[in-house]
């Protein structure tokens, strides 16, 4: 089956690699073996040349009468003989030899070679989809950790639930994108990821929304925390009254209102009650996340324009190694914008110059695209 390596395109299988890379070089492997053996070569040759020399120059010199004649004739056979068994020993047991066990030997190493690159590459391969799968499920446990908080926020609709679920999954998950974002700044494999800054801004735009939700619980809990604890007391105090009127004897409609006017003879009842879930739904931001996602005009949430499709913007880039931007997200007003800021934060944290409080692509989302004031701590109405 066909198989598929990034860093080296489309090759078919792993053995129709193999015998491409192995077919690569040959001229070189004999020039190689021919160096490798040439002392044995050139004297083998050498000898084989001298006998048949000799063995010419008898046969030449030698004339027919001669009274050693018949000696001279059969050394000068014997060394044709032996010349020729030399030539023969060189080219066939030699040279033939040594070329198989060379070209065998030198067949073996490559193949090593080959499978130890294909192994390189199925690591790195496997480590990119590894790291790519760990930041994926990093996010899905982030999206369903703030959206379980804003079910239950919506659904109990008081303060204790509120403060419950920011300190419990929206402030966690702040911190959980912080970690991924260190991650993403010791990427040192390009391959990783392919659009890894257009990454880091939309996880940056999500940080944000969940740091305004964040600033705005610090600013304004106290005040829902006690509103609560009133609220509660009150509950508490007013289902007592009720079980003492129900265990007395007496004309029970007269007893409530004696212990009625007597409870609150000397306290100042405020002329309206506000409830928790109108004090939270006087915050901005919670406001808005537990709101609808899109309003009667089909104008979206900020929740949705700045977690939820960032989200699943991350969730697309995360796809494969392969996989393209969504371009509606990136060609966003803003977003081109981040993107210049990222590039232009990230080289100032990287030279000598002073850093300073401003200097966070989180903050420049929360003021610029968010509306978030920090003087006042609450969103600027336009």
């Amino acid at each position: 089956m066909p198989i598929f390596y990034p860093a080296l395109g489309p090759l078919g299988t792993e053995k129709d690699f193999i015998t491409r890379q192995m077919a690569k070089d040959k001229i070189s492997k004999v020039l190689t073996l021919f160096k490798r053996y040439r002392l044995i070569l050139l004297t083998g040759a050498a000898l084989c040349a001298v006998f048949l020399l000799i063995s010419l120059s008898i046969f030449y010199w030698v004339e027919e009468g001669h009274e050693k004649q018949v000696f001279y004739h059969k050394l000068a056979d014997f060394l044709m003989e032996l010349g020729q068994t030399i030539m023969g020993t060189l080219i066939i047991g030699g040279t033939l030899g040594g070329i198989y066990n060379f070209l065998h030997e030198e067949y073996q190493k490559e193949e090593d070679a080959v499978k130890e690159r294909l192994s390189s590459i199925r690591e790195s391969s496997n480590k990119r989809k590894l790291f790519r799968r760990e930041v994926r499920n990093k996010l899905q446990q982030v999206h369903d950790d703030i959206e379980l908080a804003r079910i239950l926020i919506r659904a109990h609709r008081s303060g204790r639930t509120y403060g419950e679920q920011l300190r419990t999954r929206i402030m966690p998950s702040m911190i959980a994108l912080q970690d991924l974002k260190r991650d993403l700044i010791d990427v040192a494999d390009e391959e990783l990821i392919t659009h890894l800054p257009e990454l880091q801004v939309s996880i940056t735009y999500m940080a944000a929304y969940l740091q305004v939700l964040i600033e705005e619980f610090s600013h304004h809990y106290l005040e829902i925390s006690n509103l609560q604890t009133f609220q509660d007391v009150l509950a508490n105090r007013r289902r007592q009254v009720f079980t003492d009127v129900l265990e007395k004897q007496e004309d029970k409609t007269r007893v409530f209102l004696e212990q009625t006017t007597e409870l609150f003879e000397n306290r100042t009842v405020p002329s309206r009650i506000e409830t928790v879930w109108a004090a939270i739904g006087n915050l901005d931001y919670v406001c808005d996340f537990i709101a609808d996602l899109r309003n009667d005009q089909g104008q979206a949430s900020l929740y949705q324009l700045y977690c939820l499709d960032h989200h699943f913007h991350c969730m697309r880039m995360l796809r494969h190694r392969n996989s393209q931007v969504n371009e509606k997200i990136v060609n966003r007003a803003n977003f081109k914008f981040y993107l210049k800021e990222l590039e232009r934060l990230t080289e100032k944290k990287n030279s000598d110059q002073p850093i300073s409080k401003e200097d966070s692509l989180t903050r420049i989302i929360m003021t610029r695209g968010l509306k978030f004031d920090f003087g006042i701590m609450k969103m600027s109405k336009e």
